[in-house]
């Protein structure tokens, strides 16, 4: 199974906001949920939803670990 076959059901219910954790490593991984989107590059329409939420997360979890270090 792809790691992308797992994600469809969350895909399907916010697209927009979803992210993904990689676990088990030093710093926090927070990607979106969703690909590259080239079919929007320089159109100015693409939601930023994931990216923020992606972003967020990663200095949420980061600021535990500075907490505990």
């Amino acid at each position: 199974m792809y790691h992308d076959q797992g994600r469809i059901a969350r895909k399907l219910t916010g697209f927009d906001g979803g992210v993904t954790i990689a676990g088990g490593l030093p710093v926090p991984i927070c990607t979106p949920a969703h690909g590259t989107a080239f079919d929007v590059v320089g159109k100015g329409v693409a939601a930023t939803g994931s990216i923020q939420n992606a972003f967020d997360l990663a200095v949420r979890i980061g600021g535990r670990g500075a907490a505990r270090g």
